[in-house]
């Protein structure tokens, strides 16, 4: 059995994924550590959504919660449980933890799904309401339910003493996931800088205009047969997460010249991905 994660910038039909890849044969897909993204069910894999933070914060914390939620010792009696030939587990917080999960694992492949700027943004960012789909930062302003709250404990956040940190509190929510675009891309391209051609990175663009070559990538990446690709994706279609309020915010020539230099700045430090 191998294991792959699917790891991604965020807002990336990640959910869909799950269970598409779910309908291959031999493959268990979880997203964040549920079989099929059923949430109904007790989770596969142990839980890490709360500690994306910590390992964002430290490496050595990283690898300390791969060694203990993603190892051998951990990985090996669910190998044999559910008898896949490959496990998959798609999540944002793969981003975090893609150099240890790919130090720790010698066989593991990760598929690093990215989104372009402004889109991510404009998908993340809530202004008012409950975000259903709390991937970014809300409006300094909003309100928050216990829901919001708690996901907000895990959400990537700059590290103390860093210049980031000092200016976040007169960050809008429009550039506080300017900056989470940047630190989750970061992240993804260094783990391909140093691994290679184990982390393939994969444009979100092209699932929404070639669903079937998206899904033909990704298995071929991963070493997993492709046929069934077809049916699977009809299958997952259902399970297409669509943000209930909309955007809340109007593209990037609508917002501010600092909110416009700072998403400039961004794309300039990420580059072409």
């Amino acid at each position: 059995m191998h294991f792959h994660a699917i790891a991604s910038t965020g807002r990336t039909a990640t959910t869909f994924l799950a269970r598409a890849l779910h309908e291959l044969t031999g493959v268990v897909a979880c997203h964040e550590g549920y079989v099929a993204a059923d949430k109904e069910a007790a989770p596969l894999l142990p839980l890490i959504n709360l500690e994306n933070r910590l390992a964002y914060y430290s490496q050595a914390r990283a690898r300390d919660i791969v060694a203990d939620k993603r190892g051998d010792t951990v990985m090996s009696p669910i190998a044999r449980k559910t008898g896949a030939t490959a496990l998959i587990d798609v999540a944002y917080y793969n981003s975090v933890l893609a150099d240890a999960l790919l130090d720790a694992h010698p066989q593991t492949r990760i598929v690093a799904i990215i989104r372009e700027l402004e889109p991510f943004v404009r998908s993340a960012t809530a202004i008012e309401g409950e975000d259903m789909l709390p991937v970014g930062w809300p409006d300094p302003a909003k309100p928050l339910t216990p829901r919001e709250r708690f996901i907000e404990m895990g959400r990537m956040k700059p590290r103390i003493g860093s210049s980031s940190a000092v200016r976040w509190e007169s960050w809008s929510a429009i550039m506080r996931n300017i900056w989470l675009w940047q630190e989750t891309n970061a992240l993804l391209l260094a783990a391909r800088d140093k691994h290679g051609g184990r982390v393939l990175l994969l444009p979100f663009e092209k699932l929404v205009r070639d669903a079937e070559g998206f899904m033909v990538d990704i298995v071929d990446h991963l070493k997993i047969p492709e046929t069934g690709i077809p049916a699977a994706i009809a299958s997952a279609q259902e399970h297409r997460n669509r943000k209930a309020t909309g955007y809340q915010i109007g593209p990037m020539s609508e917002w501010s010249k600092s909110e416009q230099v700072f998403a400039k700045e961004a794309q300039e430090k990420i580059g072409n991905l």
